[in-house]
């Protein structure tokens, strides 16, 4: 979170509840989010997805024309999020995890939609 050109991203809760952050960068014209966690009870509310667009809209405004994320290759339903959302599967990277899980790296290509907001490239 210290890192030149990185931010963490909260969403709120009820009283002191948090339910889910995003931590990101933009390194030049590439964003990379590092991580996005959402409590299990969050899950399925947009709390993930109102994250993810926040944190792209921060990085398009940075100078980002990509954005680029990693999942374990058996996280199912983080891959299945991530495509909803616009994200592809750019490689598989061998021994990412530690205990040598394989990691899925996953991008999205982002333009200025008319509201000014990051989109998905058709």
């Amino acid at each position: 979170m210290r890192r030149p050109g990185a931010f963490t991203l909260v969403a709120e809760g009820e009283g002191s509840n948090v339910p889910g952050f995003v931590v990101a960068e933009a390194r030049r014209k590439i964003g990379h989010i590092i991580t996005i966690d959402v409590v299990q009870e969050a899950r399925r509310t947009g709390v993930g997805k109102a994250l993810l667009e926040a944190a792209e809209q921060r990085l398009f405004a940075a100078g980002a024309a990509t954005v680029a994320l990693e999942t374990p290759v058996n996280n199912e339903a983080a891959i299945r999020f991530y495509k909803q959302q616009g994200y592809f599967v750019e490689k598989t990277v061998a021994g990412y995890y530690s205990g040598g899980l394989d990691a899925l790296v996953m991008t999205k290509e982002l333009v200025g939609s008319p509201a000014g907001q990051a989109a998905p490239r058709d």
